[in-house]
């Protein structure tokens, strides 16, 4: 873990990937353990990043006996990440923008707002 201008310690790594290492299909249920190995952090770290985002809601947990718990995606947060795949709409003129790489030049004759709600007076 790095160190903020404060002092504190920064995550290394950010509740969506916790969240989308849980929502794998292949292994839907996770423990803190295989949490801390697949992200390098120690096992009580995770333990505490896992315990809160279930206080969060995004995660539910079971005792599976002895003092082993493990953790899965709870509906509420399955039902969002639905709703944000569905709301995405592919035929959005923003997807058929030019791309472009670091570094390299860009128009910038066009404003952002103009790019992105170009076809909000039209709807």
């Amino acid at each position: 873990m790095n160190r903020n201008d404060r002092g504190e310690y920064s995550p290394t790594v950010t509740d969506e990937e916790i969240l989308a290492f849980i929502a794998r299909e292949d292994r839907p249920i996770q423990t803190a353990q295989s949490v801390g190995d697949q992200f390098g952090i120690d096992r009580s770290q995770a333990y505490r990043r896992l315990q809160r985002l279930a206080d969060d809601g995004a995660l539910e947990k079971s005792k599976v006996g002895g003092r082993a718990v493990v953790w899965w995606l709870s509906s509420e947060s399955e039902q969002a990440s639905e709703a944000t795949i569905r709301d995405v709409n592919p035929d959005d003129s923003i997807f058929d923008r030019e791309t472009f790489e670091v570094g390299e030049p860009t128009n910038t004759s066009e404003n952002i707002d103009d790019i992105l709600y170009d076809d909000a007076g039209s709807a």
